[in-house]
């Protein structure tokens, strides 16, 4: 029978430590957004990618991640100084990264990324509601903060300068009036939705455009694929999740709620994360 994926949170739970975490056969170190930590509070106690991964091993996470990081968060100190320290304090099997969409939903709810359509533009045209200009600036500002991230692994006191490190894309979500919950009540966005409305982005084309950001933005997250530098991004763009229907306020298809999967899409994507795990020999 497969095994979960014993996750610890060393800052927020530091009692709930098991005083042999080396022991674990497997251990795995994360730091990310809230795809890996959705949930951790326990209030509409909700899955998460690293608590969908299933081992035949027992296998033990110490996870960094937190709802709401942005990749500028996790390449500060003030933030992971303690994943940092992690990469000399033991070796771990392998290392996964969860970032950048709360850069985007971040310059989107500052009124950047998109825009009206120009003069003479085609308003039924996706990409006339996009300031690619702002999307670069963007990209770099991403990439930059991944380049940092990544570097602590090489450091001369590093015990993981060979250990795998695993990023993943992001699927497409559908911008709808759909936010988190907390206790019943909401608690976080929508995202997406209000921010196509205040460019008067046509409902027809909403998904569309939101597709097009993305499949541009993520380019920041596969310029790092370096499978010989022991670096894997898993590409979940597109083709994994069932999107939800449009205007749904709440649990549709494989979506929680606007950007957040629910436990079938978590699921879906864990499983890739597991197979290139197996390819890695952690399984």
């Amino acid at each position: 029978m497969p095994l979960a994926n014993d996750i610890f949170w060393p800052e927020l739970h530091p009692s709930l430590m098991p005083p042999h975490f080396n022991n674990y056969p497997q251990l795995l170190l994360a730091e990310g957004d809230s795809w890996f930590a959705w949930g951790y509070l326990g209030f509409d106690v909700q899955p998460n990618l690293l608590n969908r991964l299933k081992f035949a091993k027992s296998t033990a996470t110490l996870n960094y991640a937190y709802s709401g990081h942005t990749s500028h968060d996790m390449a500060g100190m003030s933030v992971s100084a303690g994943f940092m320290q992690e990469m000399s304090a033991r070796q771990y099997n392998a290392s996964l990264l969860s970032g950048g969409g709360n850069d985007l939903f971040d310059a989107l709810k500052e009124g950047n990324i998109l825009k009206a359509p120009d003069a003479g533009a085609d308003p039924n045209d996706p990409a006339s509601y996009i300031d690619v200009v702002e999307l670069d600036m963007l990209k770099d500002y991403v990439i930059k903060n991944y380049q940092q991230i990544l570097s602590w692994r090489l450091l001369p006191t590093s015990k993981n300068q060979s250990t795998p490190v695993l990023l993943h894309t992001y699927d497409v979500p559908m911008p709808r009036p759909a936010p988190a919950l907390a206790y019943g009540q909401p608690a976080a966005g929508p995202w997406l939705h209000p921010a196509l409305e205040a460019v008067n982005a046509p409902a027809a084309l909403r998904f569309d455009i939101i597709r097009e950001i993305a499949m541009d933005m993520l380019d920041s997250i596969r310029a790092f694929d370096d499978p010989l530098g022991g670096i894997h991004v898993v590409d979940s763009f597109g083709s994994t999740l069932v999107p939800a229907a449009a205007g749904t306020t709440g649990s549709d298809a494989d979506w929680e709620n606007e950007i957040h999967p629910n436990a079938a899409g978590y699921d879906k994507l864990a499983m890739k994360i597991n197979q290139q795990l197996a390819q890695l020999g952690i399984v």
